[in-house]
C-alpha cells in the first residue's frame, strides 16, 4: 500500500502494526501516527507512518513512502543513544540509536493531535510511548 492510497486512521494504523508482531503472546503497547524523518549529512524528507512499542521491548513501524510501505522493526535491548527534544507546534522529536551488527538512526516526530484523520487515542498514547521512552533514557544515562 502506498502514501497515495493509504487511509490513515486508527484501526489501519493497529491492523498494519500488528502485521509486525512476531511471537504470539506480543501485543503492542502504544501505538502512534508520526513521522519518520531522515538522518544523516544530506538528510531533509519526512514520511509519514506508524510507531509502536511492544510488549516484547520491540520497536516497530510503518513508513508510507509515495509508491510502497516500509516496516521498521528492531529490538529495544540494541538502544544505545535517545534524544527527546521539543519541536515546532507543540510536537515532540525522538532520536534513536541502536547499535547491534550496524548501527541504525530512527528520527521520529510526534504530534499529540492529528487534525487529518482518526486518531482519538493520540494524546494519549503520545504520552504513553514518551513515558517508556524517558523510562529508557533514564535507564542509559544511568548506565554512563
Amino acid at each position: 500500500m502506498s502514501m497515495l492510497t493509504k487511509k490513515y486512521n486508527e484501526t489501519e494504523m493497529l491492523a498494519m502494526l500488528s502485521k509486525l508482531l512476531t511471537e504470539p503472546d506480543e501485543y503492542i503497547e502504544t501505538a502512534v501516527y508520526c513521522m519518520f524523518h531522515e538522518t544523516g549529512f544530506m538528510s531533509g524528507g519526512s514520511i509519514p507512518g506508524y510507531a509502536a512499542i511492544t510488549s516484547k521491548n520491540r520497536f516497530i513501524g510503518c513508513k508510507m513512502a509515495l509508491l510502497n510501505t516500509a516496516p521498521v522493526w528492531i529490538s529495544m535491548d540494541f538502544l544505545r543513544k535517545i534524544k527527546i527534544s521539543n519541536a515546532l507546534l507543540g510536537h515532540k522529536s525522538v532520536y534513536m540509536e541502536f547499535k547491534s551488527d550496524k548501527t541504525y538512526k530512527i528520527k521520529i516526530q510526534l504530534a499529540s493531535k492529528i487534525y487529518i484523520s482518526k486518531f482519538p487515542n493520540q494524546e494519549r498514547n503520545v504520552e504513553s510511548m514518551l513515558e517508556i521512552l524517558r523510562a529508557k533514557q533514564d535507564m542509559l544515562n544511568l548506565e554512563m
